[in-house]
């Protein structure tokens, strides 16, 4: 948190609005970041990742960042005027959120004096309680796995995990637990680390009007960050010591961060807590809303990415979700949803064989494999055999292999690089689609695990980034999904990198696609013996079988020049700074001079 506050980078303000809520205006800044901040030095030394949530620095005036768009488009709202110019670049700060720090060590500090079951809990000496399952009524909409995992959740004395693989219906769930709960009296803190999650959860209870909206709200964490569905059943920050409502109401919606604000009621105000997104939440961040109940519902996954936590120095237990280590702890007291409703069943068959097929699997809901495809209606005729085969409703994975130089910008444990090459080779697919066979660019996302692809992927394709087509790295694209998604893998070598020793970040990235898959990169990605590399040989098998597989250079892409003249110089930067780090621990080590 100490290196947070000294990160910075340069963004360009694209647009300012206002908006007037509750009778006060709020700026929306939209923002992009400089192309001068793009480059290797900001990337490697100073890391800094833009997310939802967070709170920053702009031109010395704090603000809360509501979206991010991609790795650079991103929108920050001021509660005061800021005087911005439009087009010139301005330096933002992270301001590390130090004041829910210091709550979540309390809650840990409190804990070791005191013994509690949740204490018990964690460190699995706790006795779990076996749940009874009477006839509740549940919807029958519900599929059976559904239905099962409401139930148990329903009917446990103290908790329950509830594992949802992409597309499986987590949210339907949510709303059903809160009406079932409602309708017998029961108080529910429904959480998230994610304010998005938090809104999309309560929108669904207030679509479903099994719930008068009176006895649901929201605790504000600044308006300017809830969607605006949900503001008419917000209770403004202001008015949490004061307001009623919130004692009244049934369900009560909050960031984990905002939790606490209720603690002041009773010790316990909550009979039960629902957390979403609970795989990728950290044991402390989860424990700020666990405190506040008598028994909780954790709903997540743990086979997607886990809680993102800076630091090579990072201690393992706080990598790990309270979800995962729950799920392995009390094999009793969990349910996993098994009917996924977003992917293409190919997709979805090598995400169930290779990730959850230990657990019995994924399958595919039949509303799937009879929704309209958004290919069938191409127009292919201009375009040759191969390139035929990237908009073809029958290849719903393809494969482009590509055998391009890899450039790594640090030899360290934080090391990227880039791929030109594939770089190019996306640029044609992007023409093909988006000019072409016109595709709505805001359908398209373009993903890579190195963030050094990815900001020379935001530099040569800025025209498609200014229509809409959003490129991001996959951790930062977790929760998100698109009709087209297309992976630069970048290595020739699976272990060239340590990013791709963790299976979850292939499962999260392939999952993010609807209709089509298109991975961009080398075969021999294929070659290794271990789980990542047989995941990857199987996409490669299945595009083979579906005709989607497409040979190196098949696309003949134009070169692009600039990009790679400025790979080549970013190189000779780095290759010189590592030399004079390497000098400087030379030098320090035989007891020379101070720097």
């Amino acid at each position: 948190m100490e290196k947070e506050k000294n990160t910075f980078i340069l963004a360009d303000v694209l647009r300012v609005n206002k908006k007037l809520m509750r009778g006060r205006f709020f700026y929306y800044v939209d923002l992009r970041v400089s192309k001068d901040s793009l480059n290797y030095l900001e990337r490697r030394y100073n890391p800094f990742l833009i997310r939802e949530g967070r709170s920053y620095k702009l031109n010395f005036l704090i603000a809360s960042c509501t979206k991010c768009e991609s790795a650079t488009d991103f929108r920050l709202v001021f509660d005061k005027e800021p005087s911005f110019e439009i087009g010139r670049s301005y330096r933002l700060e992270n301001i590390p959120p130090l004041d829910i720090i210091d709550r979540e060590i309390k809650i840990l500090d409190d804990m070791k004096e005191t013994e509690s079951p949740l204490k018990n809990m964690l460190f699995g000496t706790y006795s779990a309680k076996q749940s009874s399952l009477p006839n509740t009524y549940v919807d029958p909409k519900l599929n059976e796995r559904q239905k099962e995992a409401v139930l148990n959740a329903i009917n446990t004395d103290d908790f329950h995990l509830i594992l949802g693989p992409p597309g499986t219906g987590k949210t339907t769930i949510i709303s059903e637990m809160c009406k079932l709960f409602a309708e017998s009296g029961k108080k529910v803190l429904l959480t998230s680390w994610m304010n998005v999650a938090v809104d999309n959860a309560l929108d669904s209870i207030l679509k479903d009007d099994s719930i008068k909206n009176e006895q649901v709200c929201r605790l504000g964490a600044g308006d300017f960050k809830i969607a605006e569905s949900i503001l008419p059943i917000t209770i403004p920050a202001t008015s949490f010591g004061t307001s009623n409502t919130i004692r009244n109401a049934n369900v009560v919606g909050s960031t984990l961060a905002s939790a606490y604000h209720t603690k002041g009621y009773e010790e316990k105000p909550f009979d039960i807590v629902i957390v979403d997104e609970a795989g990728a939440s950290t044991v402390p961040e989860t424990l700020l809303a666990l405190t506040l109940a008598k028994k909780f519902i954790l709903i997540g996954d743990h086979l997607q990415l886990p809680p993102i936590v800076g630091g090579d120095s990072t201690e393992e237990w706080i990598k790990e979700s309270l979800f995962e280590k729950l799920w392995r702890m009390y094999p009793e007291k969990h349910t996993m949803l098994n009917t996924q409703y977003r992917m293409d069943e190919k997709i979805s068959e090598i995400s169930s064989k290779n990730i959850y097929g230990q657990l019995g699997g994924i399958i595919t809901s039949e509303s799937v494999l009879k929704r309209k495809n958004p290919f069938e209606q191409m127009n292919d005729f201009s375009l040759s055999n191969d390139e035929k085969k990237l908009v073809s409703k029958t290849s719903p994975i393809c494969w482009l292999h590509v055998n391009g130089d890899i450039k790594w910008i640090n030899n360290g444990p934080s090391h990227s690089a880039n791929n030109i090459a594939e770089i190019e080779n996306i640029e044609k697919v992007l023409d093909i689609l988006v000019n072409k066979e016109k595709v709505e660019p805001n359908r398209i996302g373009v993903l890579s695990p190195f963030r050094y692809q990815v900001s020379s992927m935001i530099n040569a394709f800025e025209e498609y980034v200014e229509k809409g087509v959003v490129i991001n790295t996959i951790h930062s694209f977790q929760g998100d999904e698109k009709d087209i998604v297309i992976i630069s893998l970048v290595t020739e070598k699976i272990d060239s990198s340590r990013i791709y020793e963790d299976i979850r970040l292939l499962n999260v990235a392939i999952t993010r696609s609807k209709f089509k898959l298109i991975i961009v990169g080398n075969t021999k990605m294929t070659a290794k013996k271990n789980n990542v590399s047989e995941m990857l040989a199987d996409l490669r098998e299945t595009a083979i079988k579906c005709n989607g597989h497409l040979a190196n250079n098949a696309l003949r892409p134009d070169s692009n020049v600039e990009l790679r003249v400025h790979s080549e110089k970013e190189t000779h930067f780095a290759k010189e700074a590592n030399e004079i780090a390497q000098l400087k621990k030379s030098t320090f080590s035989r007891g020379g001079f101070r720097y």
